[in-house]
């Protein structure tokens, strides 16, 4: 196993994406098969704009994340604060790269998607990771992959099927440094024994993301309602 973690990871999806088990034992097995944890910072960075949920208003969210905390080494890991937890759905581009007249045309068409898209019920599963962090698996997968897909259009990106590049998660802690996995796993097994969150999705926001010490932060742009009949 690589240990790039700049591309997709793990490097295939799992049989079921809409199953909470089978996509649990997928993300850990390929956590335990890290050669060595990076750190998450050495990624270049520029300001960029993110479709994105945001979950520091989900209080069931913030509470896994913070007794996940419990069990995660001290060293080694930046931790995301409960201000600061989200899922990214897709990069749109950066900033200075991002023209007026094509981040207007895309607002308005993930408008018009997230007027016809239902809030959805997301479960949070602790605990596994990547090369470059500690994060929640999450399932299902299906309504996550239909916002990828429309944003993905919107923005005027090559249309592909999701699958082959997305893995959704939510991070709840970086790796600060270059450094031997085992510990993390070793306490991503532990959490395991913890209950799952089931939350409930209802927006979408466009953000401007930056980093500042060591932790993402963003400006929100836009909110996108679902406002579609019934709950999935």
């Amino acid at each position: 196993m690589g240990t790039s973690y700049s591309s997709t990871f793990p490097v295939t999806p799992p049989a079921d994406p809409d199953d909470p088990t089978c996509v649990a034992q997928h993300d850990q097995a390929a956590f335990e098969q890290v050669e060595q944890m990076l750190c998450h910072w050495d990624r270049p960075h520029r300001r960029s704009l993110h479709w994105m949920i945001t979950l520091d208003q989900q209080p069931r969210a913030v509470e896994l994340s913070q007794r996940c905390r419990t069990v995660l080494p001290e060293d080694g890991l930046d931790l995301i604060p409960p201000e600061s937890l989200h899922l990214t759905v897709r990069r749109f581009g950066y900033v200075d790269e991002v023209p007026v007249d094509k981040l207007d045309a895309a607002v308005e068409g993930v408008g018009e998607h997230c007027q016809g898209t239902s809030p959805f019920r997301l479960h949070l599963l602790p605990l596994a990771g990547s090369p470059g962090a500690v994060r929640f698996s999450v399932a299902p997968w299906s309504p996550l992959l239909a916002l990828h897909r429309a944003v993905s259009v919107a923005s005027g990106h090559d249309e592909v099927d999701p699958l082959t590049l997305y893995r959704p998660h939510v991070g709840i802690a970086y790796s600060s440094r270059a450094q031997d996995p085992r510990p993390f796993v070793v306490a991503a097994r532990e959490a395991q024994t913890l209950p799952s969150a089931e939350i409930v999705i209802n927006e979408l926001r466009l953000v401007e993301l930056y980093r500042a010490d060591h932790q993402y932060r963003w400006r929100v742009l836009e909110r996108f309602p679902f406002t579609g009949d019934a709950m999935h």
